[in-house]
């Protein structure tokens, strides 16, 4: 296993670039010199490189000092920052979760999910993770989350528990002048000398499609892969390609003439809900925030 830096030897790094000078950064830490030197030698030691140049009474970042210091400065926030949110959850009557929630999900549902859920859980902190859903399953099976919204896998059902909750349609989107509009494709070779511009080629959403076109004997080539469902739709509205999307998540675009859909026939389905591990039993504060979840979700999807 690699050795690692500790905090200290972190603190008096990051007192060194501050101060530019031993005797500075041993005053702002209330140590000696000697441990300031002897923490520094510890530190190049273990990584094997020069981090500081001593020029007179002053010393500077070396070229692998300064690309520690930014790594330093990182670990340090981060380890500050959960401390802080570990002294709030140890107050009395807090409690906290940890879930996990696909792109589009904390894009679109996300933010009023929270809203409803901390307008009356006000001792409960959420810790969300982002991602595609298989992503996210992993860190449920290492105990890093509790709850994953995301779209339902096939062959997983003996793995976790999974509670559908709405199911959406796949459509193609286009700009207002496209030739589609006009002239709807009819045979493959419409299809293939599009340019698609497709969520991640990695993504559940793409392995779905990837699936059902092929299934219906359509070849594309996804040429443009991003993992940002507004890049898609940006694309598409300044005519680049022809992007793939819910139809759910365009509806503003479509009303205000921006975007156009066209249906594939038959859509491929996209079944949405949460995977909670098998041994898993439900708070009062997991149960609800599924409960909100579940009803916006529903919401945005079925709206019409």
């Amino acid at each position: 296993m690699t050795r690692l830096p500790d905090i200290r030897q972190l603190r008096v790094f990051i007192a060194l670039e501050e101060t530019r000078s031993f005797t500075a950064a041993a005053n702002a830490l209330n140590i000696t010199q000697s441990a300031v030197s002897h923490s520094l030698k510890s530190l190049e030691q273990m990584l094997d490189c020069q981090l500081i140049e001593r020029l007179g009474k002053k010393c500077i970042l070396t070229p692998h000092g300064e690309v520690f210091l930014h790594h330093a400065k990182q670990a340090i926030k981060q380890l500050e920052g959960a401390a802080s949110k570990i002294k709030t959850l140890n107050n009395w009557g807090y409690s906290s979760l940890k879930i996990g929630v696909s792109h589009s999900q904390s894009q679109y549902v996300l933010p009023e999910v929270l809203a409803e859920f901390y307008n009356t859980e006000k001792r409960c902190e959420v810790f969300v993770t982002t991602g595609d859903t298989r992503q996210l399953l992993e860190k449920i099976d290492k105990g890093e989350l509790d709850i994953v919204f995301g779209i339902r896998r096939s062959k997983v059902e003996h793995e976790y528990q999974f509670s559908l909750v709405a199911e959406d349609d796949l459509c193609f989107i286009t700009h207002p002048d496209h030739d589609w509009v006009s002239s709807k494709p009819e045979n493959t070779e419409d299809y293939e000398k599009e340019r698609f511009i497709v969520y991640g080629n990695e993504s559940m959403t793409a392995t779905i499609l990837d699936s059902h076109l092929s299934g219906l004997g359509i070849k594309y080539k996804a040429s443009t892969l991003v993992c940002n469902m507004e890049s898609i739709k940006a694309m598409v509205a300044i005519d680049i390609g022809v992007g793939i999307v819910a139809d759910w998540t365009v509806r503003k675009e479509v009303k205000e003439g921006i975007l156009v859909t066209h249906p594939i026939q038959p859509a491929p389905v996209r079944e949405w809900g949460y995977y909670l591990s098998n041994t898993k039993t439900l708070s009062l504060a997991e149960g609800k925030i599924i409960d909100i979840f579940s009803k916006k979700l529903s919401g945005f999807i079925n709206t019409e």
